[in-house]
């Protein structure tokens, strides 16, 4: 069974950027991802530890008041997990010929750029807990000056996506 439309990682549909490619950047060579949702591990695990924390602390506690402090401060860290999910689903790193790009951010949208002829390097950067839950980093080099997109973390597949951006950036060899 596959998964729901805004939990795939790969072949992403592209309708949220759009606005920012340009006609000329949409083929078939292109690489849309969402980043892997290793990413909210964090905002889950301060859930679930909030969730504890809370459910002791009433086994505990009588006052009323506390209770709805508590509680209160509960539903704010489980709402900053809901907000860091929607933020994650509606954020995409793309490689078209042209460039290389992460749109990210909700309050704020912020759109990360950089020429893909500017790439002289790729990198793949996998911890431990990468290698046990499939994501890397992809870092990006380029000749000058330091760039506003050089490290793309929580990359699902880097290997795989490493020789996507390569055989974008660098042709396919058959030339």
């Amino acid at each position: 069974m596959p998964f729901p439309g805004f939990l795939t990682v790969r072949n992403v549909d592209p309708s949220h950027l759009q606005k920012y490619l340009l006609p000329q950047e949409l083929d078939e060579d292109s690489v849309m991802i969402r980043r892997h949702p290793a990413m909210l591990l964090r905002y889950v695990l301060e859930s679930l530890g909030a969730l504890i924390l809370a459910g002791v602390l009433t086994s505990v506690v009588s006052q009323s008041t506390l209770l709805t402090v508590i509680w209160v401060a509960f539903l704010a860290v489980t709402s900053r997990l809901a907000f860091k999910v929607f933020e994650w689903s509606d954020e995409f790193f793309a490689v078209t010929k042209v460039r290389v790009m992460l749109v990210h951010g909700i309050v704020t949208r912020r759109v990360d750029m950089m020429p893909l002829s500017k790439v002289t390097d790729l990198t793949v950067d996998r911890s431990i807990l990468g290698r046990m839950l499939g994501y890397g980093t992809i870092v990006l080099e380029s000749a000058g000056q330091e760039q506003a997109l050089s490290r793309v973390e929580y990359v699902p597949e880097p290997e795989a996506i490493y020789l996507d951006i390569s055989s974008v950036a660098f042709g396919h060899g058959d030339d």
